[in-house]
């Protein structure tokens, strides 16, 4: 596959090294407001990728907004699976900064091209960062190192915009998933109600003022849980 993206085929200054933000499937809930006419499927929508570091400085490209092309084969009636044509996000830079940029995580948006009534909600977006390099012999442009990333939901921000109800939900559910944190663990795994994931962001941020980590689930975990017959979504323990 690498051979096929740009980042491998686009020659690297001298002095500088490529980053590779490589982008795997993107998995998520949508919600349709207007059913008998806009289907989702015949979509365009637009991702857009931000950097919890700030790189302004550093590179551009995560200003940009990239089109996407839907997964028919992984795609289901509840489930849409997008993916990046290109692959991924690339740009080069100076070593000096490498470790501002390797540590750090990235939120990711899908915008649909008719906002008002189709929503996306990201469940998961398989990712990792690469630095790649020419090989010192033949020249051809290699991967030397790779890192994982794991995706997890952005925290709340002055973007975030909740009415007055859903704060109110957001604190009886938060307050609910406290009482059963087990002392001895300082852990519980708990079910929320994030409405297809708009309310996880203000979880995620009511927790942690008050001392709390709220996590979502691996699919593994879920999954397991529901084998002993237990629904849960998200870990909730002490920082």
């Amino acid at each position: 596959m690498s051979e096929h993206l740009t980042a491998f085929q686009q020659p690297i200054k001298d002095g500088l090294i490529r980053i590779l933000l490589r982008i795997g499937d993107i998995e998520c809930e949508v919600e349709n407001d207007a059913p008998d006419f806009v289907n989702p499927i015949e979509d365009r929508p637009l991702l857009t990728v931000t950097p919890e570091a700030d790189l302004k400085d550093i590179t551009d490209v995560f200003l940009d907004s990239y089109p996407l092309e839907l997964n028919k084969r992984k795609s289901k009636d509840d489930k849409l699976v997008w993916n990046l044509p290109e692959g991924g996000i690339w740009f080069d830079m100076k070593m000096d900064n490498v470790k501002e940029v390797w540590l750090s995580e990235f939120s990711f948006f899908i915008e649909s091209d008719k906002p008002r009534y189709v929503a996306y909600y990201i469940r998961n977006v398989e990712h990792n960062i690469e630095w790649l390099q020419p090989d010192v012999k033949s020249g051809e442009i290699k991967s030397l190192s790779t890192f994982k990333k794991k995706f997890t939901p952005p925290p709340v921000s002055e973007k975030n915009v909740y009415s007055g109800a859903e704060i109110l939900k957001c604190a009886d559910m938060l307050g609910r998933a406290i009482g059963k944190i087990d002392m001895r663990t300082q852990e519980a795994l708990v079910k929320f109600n994030t409405e297809k994931g708009n309310l996880e962001p203000m979880l995620i941020g009511m927790a942690d003022k008050l001392g709390y980590s709220v996590k979502a689930l691996d699919k593994e975990v879920i999954a397991r849980e529901g084998d002993k017959g237990r629904s849960v979504s998200h870990s909730i323990s002490l920082k």
